[in-house]
């Protein structure tokens, strides 16, 4: 992807118009209620039950973890702070949704959509391992290698845990994950945007 395409693409993603995009706040949506499936909820609406396998659910959530509780507040944040307001009644969500969904599969800790985004063009840093969730136990699924592109679109999390998609020179999606402490500079970026 040529640097003026990123750029371009960045601008998109990160104009205020993003907040009226129903794939942002259906991803939104997905994060938060991606965290109650894997607690057990089970769903009543169209949009839940077409998503989420209500065959294992246990009924209401009573309790989340600090980190599934933090990343729901984070979530309902996003959703308030944009307008939110995701058709339920609906029986699927947009195609990149779906595409989001099935890297969610891959992932212990569920990342919240930011409102902006920022990205490196040209990785000159070293290789980085990319976890399934925000700590080296949750095993590696993919690597940040020298001359990848990446951006960050979602919230980080303490201590200093970033989820990032990686592509190729071409725009390709070949990785993504969790890293901690990348660091995005003029000395690890041929260019960087955002």
């Amino acid at each position: 992807m040529p640097r003026l395409a990123l750029l371009g693409l960045l601008w998109l993603i990160a104009s205020p118009a993003q907040a009226q995009n129903d794939a942002w706040c259906q991803e939104l949506w997905l994060s938060r209620n991606t965290v109650f499936d894997r607690a057990g909820q089970c769903f009543a609406s169209n949009l839940g039950r077409a998503v989420f396998d209500n065959s294992d659910c246990t009924g209401p959530v009573e309790a989340l973890s600090p980190l599934d509780a933090e990343i729901v507040r984070q979530v309902i944040e996003m959703e308030d702070g944009a307008g939110c307001n995701v058709d339920t009644s609906a029986h699927r969500v947009n195609p990149e949704v779906l595409e989001f969904r099935a890297r969610l599969r891959e992932l212990w800790t569920v990342p919240v959509r930011a409102d902006s985004e920022h990205g490196c063009g040209g990785y000159r840093g070293p290789v980085r391992e990319l976890h399934a969730g925000i700590s080296t136990s949750t095993g590696v699924i993919g690597y940040l290698w020298h001359g990848n592109w990446f951006s960050f679109v979602h919230q980080p999390l303490p201590p200093n845990w970033e989820y990032i998609t990686v592509s190729d020179g071409n725009g390709e999606r070949v990785a993504h994950g969790w890293v901690q402490n990348l660091v995005m500079s003029d000395d690890t970026c041929d260019f960087m945007a955002g």
